[in-house]
Order: C-alpha cells, then sequence, then structure tokens
C-alpha cells in the first residue's frame, strides 16, 4: 500500500472515531461551497454533506427533505446547463421557489463540481452522503452551517421560517439541533466593518458588514479570507452553541 493511501486510510479512521464519540456534528448545507470551506480550515467540519460543494437554497433543501431526497440522483431530473462556458449537472426536479434568492441559486440544484451524469462513482458517493446525514439525525446535536447570499428583494422574514423548518427536521426532544445562518451587508467605509450577533426566532444570525463580496477569481475574496478576524468571531461563537 503506497504512503499516500496509508495517510488516507489513517484520517479516515480518526475521522470515523472523532465522529463517533463527537455530541455535535458541524456541517454546512450551501447556499454554496463557503460555508464547507470555513468548518474544515477551522477543523469543525464532521462530515461532507449533500449540499457542500453544490450550490441551492434553502428551499431545495426541504423539498429534499421532505421527499426523502428519494429524487436526488434520478439522472432524468438531471440536465446539463451552461455556467459561464462550462457544462454543469442541475437536477430539475425541484424549481418552484417562494422566496428571492442570488440568481446563481435559483436554476435547480447545482452539481457545481461533481459530473454526476458521467460518472457511477460519483453519483455512489452523494448517495454515501445522504446516508450519512439521514443516519445521525436524531443522534447527535447537528450545528448547521447556512450561508445566504444576500438579494434586496429576498424576504428575510420567510428565509428565517424556512430554516426554522429545517431546524425541526434534525431536532428531537433529546438532540435540540441549531442552525447558524450567515450573511453580508455591503457597506462603504471601512470604519463601518463589523460583525453584527443575534438570534431571530431560534435561529443564530451573523450579519458580515464588509467592503465588498465574497465572489470572483481572487482566492482570498472568494473564501472570505479577506475577513478572516470577523469568521473567526463567528466561529468562537458557533463553538458555544
Amino acid at each position: 500500500m503506497k504512503k499516500k493511501q496509508i495517510k488516507l486510510k489513517i484520517k479516515s479512521i480518526k475521522n470515523k472515531y472523532k465522529l463517533f464519540f463527537s455530541k455535535k456534528i458541524y456541517l454546512s448545507f450551501g447556499e454554496n461551497c463557503l460555508a464547507d470551506d470555513i468548518l474544515a480550515r477551522y477543523n469543525l467540519k464532521s462530515f461532507t454533506t449533500p449540499f457542500s460543494h453544490g450550490r441551492g437554497n434553502i428551499e431545495y433543501i426541504l423539498n429534499m427533505e421532505n421527499d426523502n431526497y428519494d429524487n436526488f440522483l434520478k439522472t432524468d431530473k438531471i440536465r446539463y446547463e451552461d455556467l459561464n462556458g462550462k457544462q454543469v449537472p442541475r437536477l430539475q426536479h425541484y424549481k418552484t421557489i417562494k422566496n428571492s434568492y442570488h440568481e446563481l441559486h435559483t436554476n435547480g440544484f447545482e452539481f457545481t463540481h461533481h459530473d454526476i451524469l458521467k460518472d457511477e462513482k460519483i453519483k455512489f458517493k452523494f448517495q454515501e452522503r445522504v446516508n450519512k446525514l439521514l443516519n445521525y439525525r436524531g443522534k447527535k446535536k447537528y450545528i448547521i452551517l447556512y450561508h445566504h447570499r444576500n438579494t434586496l428583494d429576498n424576504d428575510f422574514e420567510l428565509l428565517i421560517n424556512d430554516l426554522n423548518s429545517l431546524k425541526s427536521i434534525y431536532s428531537t426532544a433529546k438532540k435540540k439541533s441549531a442552525i447558524v445562518l450567515f450573511k453580508q451587508t455591503i457597506i462603504k467605509n471601512e470604519s463601518e466593518r463589523d460583525l453584527e450577533i443575534s438570534i431571530i426566532k431560534d435561529i443564530y444570525f451573523f450579519n458580515f458588514k464588509t467592503t465588498a463580496f465574497w465572489e470572483g477569481d481572487d482566492p482570498n475574496l472568494l473564501w472570505a479570507k479577506c475577513d478572516e478576524d470577523l469568521i473567526e468571531k463567528m466561529i468562537i461563537k458557533i463553538k458555544e452553541i
């Protein structure tokens, strides 16, 4: 066995051991890959969810949960669509939404980094992610991180209500889970830069007042590392939940 394979196997065993004995599970549920990256770089990520590496929104997630993921991986409901000149698979079964989201998150759930139509191994990997997600439901306290890309006409109250619906799915009388919502408010003056922390209808809300959107080709900006000091403050609070 090669050294790389040995290291991966050891890492896998350590992760399983850590997951088995942990009281809390930290997971990312979208809307894109940022939440997953933040959890990973602070060594909080428990495992990869079906939503960790794709684009979607809370309504898509609730639809998947409500039909027990029966249509999530059906290839006849997935088709290629253009994304900046690249063909990416998008699930078309859940298209009806009530709220407003960033345009990249309203075209059906997007398998941004995985060609699920061409590779059966990838499809199997996503099914494993679904199984693991559901397997620990009710057995562990879930801390779910959800990054919302703000739009001017988004109904924030509806977003909070939908997140509470998700919270109820992953909570029991003995295991109360928590939803962490974070988003940006763009400000013009650096002096106004701040992190606002609140709890809205049992949803932990972190509003990042920053000077630039977390997007584009610059990795420092795309992964919010330019605001790492504020991200770290959020992580400290999350650990207290």
